[in-house]
Formats: structure tokens, sequence, C-alpha cells
């Protein structure tokens, strides 16, 4: 419509209100119809899933706990571990107890590996398992399992007792937990040291890159042969770190860096059994496991002897 034409309708408009009142509506202009607009489609985020990534949204989410956590291949499986201190169970619970910590434990390890995998998800794309290790205030093992992440996937807000069935549905059997009540506490050796200063000397010693360093009582973390495997009372120490390329991890290289490591352990109190070490690639990708016998790291033999200390180079893996 031209401006005239619209100066005509508007004069004939007021001259019909002025005279006669115009009886009858006015008439309406007619709507314009308006296209509906497509909604913008919103971009997918981009996911940084690397298992870097994901260990620094596991350091976030576990701020404030006492744990260790990092990832490395077990049995060909990519695994994110975490070593996790829970103050509620009783470090000296009696054989009355017993049930109701391994309740209280199971209920934790499944519930951090729920979270871990609800609430982080680049955790379902980059790995195959969750390995929660529970122990209590006196690092004594309780937990210790490795479950499916699929098993995870979809729940929401799930029981304990929805997570076993997941868990089982997935083809994987809840492991058993502590079936026997913690041994007495004793006092400490002379000169001896706790595990907190040795743990933090340890990680002083290994980096920050994918390492870990933790302590579990009665696991069975010990060299078979050394002391029985179902000890409820074996101190075993477990490290990692990570090296750039095979080249770094050559025997005497891994000997020298676990010479440090027994260094600062043989202090520890309780007396360690056995150390364990794991040397991974930037991937995770298991490239040597390596065991020292904890009489070796108490009778202070630096530099560590070779023939005491076993050194498994893990095969490269087989590609599809």
């Amino acid at each position: 419509m031209t401006s005239r034409h619209v100066r005509a309708v508007a004069g004939a408009a007021a001259l019909c209100v002025a005279l006669v009142g115009c009886s009858g509506r006015a008439a309406q202009p007619s709507p314009t119809a308006t296209p509906p607009v497509a909604p913008t489609p919103t971009a997918s985020p981009v996911l940084n899933c690397t298992a870097p990534a994901v260990l620094a949204q596991v350091d976030q989410q576990l701020a404030g706990r006492d744990f260790e956590a990092h990832y490395l291949t077990i049995g060909e499986k990519l695994t994110l571990s975490v070593w996790l201190v829970d103050p509620e169970i009783d470090p000296a619970a009696p054989p009355s107890g017993v049930a109701a910590a391994d309740r209280q434990a199971v209920a934790r390890g499944l519930s951090i590996s729920y979270q871990l995998v609800d609430q982080i998800p680049c955790v379902r794309s980059v790995f195959d398992q969750v390995n929660p290790m529970i122990v209590d205030s006196r690092f004594q093992h309780w937990y210790k399992d490795f479950l499916p992440v699929r098993a995870f996937v979809g729940l929401h807000d799930p029981t304990t007792s929805e997570l076993i069935a997941a868990v089982e549905a997935a083809g994987t059997a809840i492991a058993e937990p502590r079936k026997t009540a913690p041994q007495t506490a004793q006092t400490p050796a002379a000169g001896s040291c706790g595990w907190p200063a040795a743990r933090a000397a340890v990680q002083g010693s290994l980096g920050a890159d994918n390492t870990a360093a933790y302590l579990i009582i009665g696991a069975g973390l010990v060299e078979p042969g050394n002391l029985n495997p179902n000890s409820a009372d074996d101190v075993g120490v477990e490290v990692q770190w990570t090296v750039a390329d095979t080249s770094a991890a050559a025997d005497l290289l891994v000997r020298e860096r676990l010479g440090h490591v027994a260094e600062v352990l043989a202090c520890l109190w309780p007396a360690i059994d056995s150390l364990e070490a794991f040397v991974v690639d930037p991937a995770g990708r298991t490239l040597v496991y390596a065991i020292v016998p904890g009489s070796v790291v108490r009778a202070r033999l630096i530099p560590l002897p070779p023939s005491l200390v076993r050194i498994y180079h893990m095969p490269p893996a087989t590609q599809p």
C-alpha cells in the first residue's frame, strides 16, 4: 500500500466517526502471515575425551578427600583406578562390626565408581573399567574391585542394591570385601615414619603426571613366596609413574627410580612387606611391572641389588 492510500484510508475512518459513529465494526487490517522461525541448531559441545583430561576432572570431583587417582592398562583394559580413604569405616572394627564395615566399603566403592561414570561423560568413552580401592584411616583394606564402566551407564540415583544388580547384570561378580577384623594397632617403632609423610616424599620423587603412591594393608599386595598372600596384615605399597617411551623404562632406570622410593619407605610403619611398581607410557599402557621385596627395602639395600628386584617388561599390545 502506498502512502497516498494510507492517508486516504485514515481520512475516511476519521470522517465516519465524526459524522455518524460508523455503526458496525471498523475494518481490521488483514494480519500479515509470519513464517515460523526455525530454531537455531545448538552445536554439540566438543569434549576433550582423553585420559589426562578425565584424570584432571576426577581430581576436581574428589577434592577434599584423601585419595589417589591414576590410569593404566590392566588385562588389556584401560582402567581408572581410585584409592580412597573412607573415614567412616571403623579401623578397629570388632568381629561383630566387620559385616557393617564391609557394607560401608562396598557402598562407597560402588558409589564413587558410579559418580565418576555419571558425572564425567568422557569416562564412558575412554575407560573400560573402574578400579575402586577402599581403605580405612589406618590404610587397611576393605574393598577392591574391577567394575565395567558400561554397568553404570543409564542409571539414575541408584541405591547400593541397584548398583550391585547393574554390575552383576553386566557379567561381573562383586569382589568379596574384608572378612576378618583388623589387627590391633601397634605402637610405632622408634625412628619410624607414618604413611602420610612417606607418601608425600614418594610423590615428590615421582612427579605429577599420572603418578600414584598408595598403601594397602591386608589386600595381598605382596610377592608370592615372601608372605602368605591371604594375610590380614601384609603391608603393600604400590607406585606408578609415566615415561615418554620404552627407552626410559630400561631396567637400570627402573631400579634407580625404585631405589629412591625404597629409601623413603625404609622407615615406614607398619614395616613394608612388598613394593610394587607400574611404569606406563603417556597413554597408560603398562610397559613394566616390578616387585621389590619388603626385606630389601627394610634392610636399606641401596642401590637395589639387581638380583633381588623382579622386573617384567610387558609385550606390546596386539594391533587390531
